[in-house]
């Protein structure tokens, strides 16, 4: 006998459309659309789980409350963009950011790349793609890395 359907209100991850514009590589060439970047700190990772957008990148969504997609990894994430509580506090939904951010294994150190893939000022939902660049040094490079600062770099031929 099949399980009763679930009546929670926690959106479930569906598989990603595979196009040009969300391939399941996690790391591509930037389009040209609107983009912006984060290295993560704990405020996004931990407890209060803040992703604010930056106000030259909030100027281009609604000033309002509406569904957001994050496409990564071939998923897709529905969560809330924030965007009516002023220029400088447009953010993705704490709770559901949280749940991305765990099923991800996101750390701090992490940089994520938001790329806005659908959606203007004017409109009703956005749509984001996301690059995950986790904060981990090719082992590969270790034995020639001497070092990690401005006055003794790491060279890659």
């Amino acid at each position: 006998m099949d399980p009763p359907p679930s009546t929670s209100n926690h959106r479930k991850q569906k598989p990603a459309a595979q196009n040009d514009s969300e391939r399941d590589s996690n790391v591509w060439p930037l389009s040209g659309k609107p983009y912006f970047y984060v290295v993560l700190r704990k405020s996004h990772i931990e407890k209060t789980f803040r992703m604010h957008f930056p106000s030259s990148f909030s100027e281009k969504l609604p000033v309002a409350k509406i569904p957001a997609k994050i496409v990564y990894g071939g998923k897709v994430w529905d969560l809330l963009y924030i965007g009516n509580q002023g220029p400088t506090n447009c953010r993705l939904e704490n709770q559901a950011w949280g749940k991305f951010v765990a099923e991800n294994k996101l750390e701090v150190g992490d940089a994520c790349v938001f790329e806005l893939m659908e959606g203007r000022s004017n409109s009703t939902s956005i749509k984001l793609r996301l690059q995950i660049l986790k904060d981990e040094f090719p082992t590969e490079l270790k034995d020639k890395a001497e070092g990690f600062k401005s006055n003794n770099p790491i060279c890659i031929d």
